[in-house]
């Protein structure tokens, strides 16, 4: 039974994936636009663990391969992934491995966040640097820098919802459960 309400929770994440890369504003200098999928991956490598966190991003990472417009935008296919977004999507998937390994002890929930976002940053811009054949540094400044404080509000926020939702014993003695 426990399984399936952290399966339940899983594919709820998958929708809020899907939901945050709606919220999706295009910047004029950056290839990459500012979305709300990165509050939603955090969130779920917090609530969820490394396992029902990484089977949330990789959901909805098959349903955008799959060719349903859950990326960025609308925006869907390999196209994606290997464009100056994959890194991203690819950092998306293994940021809540890593965060629910940190996570396991509740007193770390803010250095996972904060590993969280470095994952999701460090992937995404080599794989810029590498997709555009552009330095790392003008990687970094157009598709990382725009982005770190925004992020880190977001981390901010994730820290909060957590601890409001970790408030209910039951849900946080199921989320915690692993």
């Amino acid at each position: 039974m426990k399984n399936i309400k952290k399966i339940t929770f899983s594919s709820l994440f998958i929708i809020l994936i899907i939901i945050g890369s709606y919220i999706s504003i295009p910047l004029p200098f950056s290839p990459v636009p500012l979305t709300l999928q990165v509050f939603f991956v955090l969130l779920s490598g917090i609530l969820l663990g490394s396992y029902y966190g990484f089977l949330s991003v990789l959901g909805y990472i098959i349903l955008g391969l799959l060719g349903f417009p859950v990326f960025a935008g609308g925006q869907s296919g390999f196209s994606v992934f290997l464009g100056p977004n994959g890194g991203f999507l690819l950092g998306f998937l293994i940021a809540p491995l890593l965060m629910g390994i940190v996570r396991k002890n509740q007193t770390f929930i803010i250095p996972s966040i904060l590993l969280g976002i470095f994952i999701i940053h460090l992937l995404g811009v080599l794989y810029l640097s590498f997709i555009l054949s552009i330095p790392i540094s003008k990687a970094f400044y157009i598709g990382s820098l725009p982005f770190v404080a925004v992020d880190l509000i977001k981390g901010s926020l994730v820290y909060i919802f957590s601890l409001l939702i970790l408030k209910n014993k039951e849900l946080k003695a199921l989320l915690f459960s692993d």
